[in-house]
């Protein structure tokens, strides 16, 4: 029989992605469940009714969905996270108290379920060339309240009693993403603001960090800290100039100081708690925009699961400008 697999954040841009591929891949619907809390919002998003869980990993208590979920499960995918915050305490409540319940509910109903938690880079803190990004939660040193909600919660992961794999992913593209569909319309700007300093990144597809999560469903690696590369590397600069020309278009860039970008994220801010929603720019994440870099070590994704990722990045971004209608002489309605 297939695994069982429970999965949070089944609506959003990469645990979506997850469920299709593990549709095309057959798993039965009765085999997958996805913790949700809308399920008129899901069945839009394609999952299965039968696959259904509703649940809240913002109830204090945990809820009776959530251990119901979990009961039997064999792998336990966490990616349900906050992104933005708006507030204090926003990306800890979430992302470490959501992190916090769902291992006491795995705990109790499936003590031998393999819990794989979906964090970032920024929890292990900026890198050039990926030195140091496949470190343990407790050595890292995050520069954002973001990336140390990320990193409490891996720090939740390891000291459990189950076995475990924390993914760390770079930044990730693909069509139907809120931030990707920014970068296109940034990019595709009359000009486009960028840092004044160019800074190394990795990046990397949607479908290529889906297919890395689907292996580890089958190798299971216990006790491995996977960041995850693309086939190859960009920067701050050049990443802007290959959305552009993806989109048939020639970017436009404006090098910005820090003290201009901190006044910009300073109003961003105000305008997110006026409105009490957050915005992609904030003060937040700009002291990640002002780090050295964000370069993943796909070594041991390599070495764990004989992972590399294919979608170059060429490839990748023309595809989304096709799907997006960002590519001229495209809708989005034909693509």
């Amino acid at each position: 029989m297939p695994p069982v697999l429970l999965l949070t954040g089944a609506t959003g841009f990469l645990g979506n992605r997850l469920v299709r591929l593990l549709q095309d891949r057959g798993l039965p619907p009765d085999r997958l469940r996805c913790l949700v809390r809308d399920r008129d919002r899901a069945l839009r998003a394609g999952i299965p009714a039968s696959s259904i869980r509703l649940g809240d990993l913002g109830d204090a208590n945990g809820g009776p969905g959530l251990a119901a979920a979990a009961d039997g499960a064999d792998v336990v995918f966490h990616l349900a996270a906050e992104l933005k915050g708006w507030r204090g305490g926003a990306f800890a409540a979430v992302n470490v108290g959501g992190t916090e319940r769902l291992l006491r509910a795995a705990s109790a109903a499936a003590p031998a379920a393999h819990f794989v938690l979906v964090s970032s880079l920024a929890a292990a803190g900026p890198s050039i060339d990926g030195v140091g990004t496949d470190a343990m939660p407790a050595a890292c040193r995050p520069v954002s309240a973001y990336g140390e909600s990320k990193r409490d919660a891996e720090l939740r992961v390891v000291a459990g009693p189950a076995p475990w794999t924390i993914v760390r992913p770079p930044v990730v593209y693909g069509p139907g993403d809120g931030a990707t569909r920014l970068l296109f319309r940034q990019a595709c700007a009359p000009v486009t603001a960028v840092p004044l300093r160019t800074r190394p990144l990795s990046v990397i597809h949607v479908d290529d960090v889906a297919e890395a999560l689907l292996r580890i469903a089958t190798v299971r690696p216990a006790g491995a800290v996977l960041p995850l590369d693309g086939p190859e590397r960009s920067d701050t600069h050049a990443f802007v100039r290959a959305i552009a020309a993806a989109s048939g278009r020639r970017a436009r860039l404006l090098p910005v100081p820090m003290a201009v970008a901190a006044l910009g994220a300073a109003a961003s801010d105000a305008l997110a708690a006026l409105r009490r929603s957050a915005g992609f720019f904030s003060r937040d994440k700009l002291r990640e925009i002002r780090a050295c870099g964000w370069v993943a070590d796909g070594g041991p994704a390599r070495e764990r699961l004989d992972f590399v990722a294919t979608t170059r990045l060429a490839a990748g971004l023309a595809d989304v400008a096709r799907r997006e209608g960002f590519r001229r002489g495209v809708t989005a309605a034909t693509a």
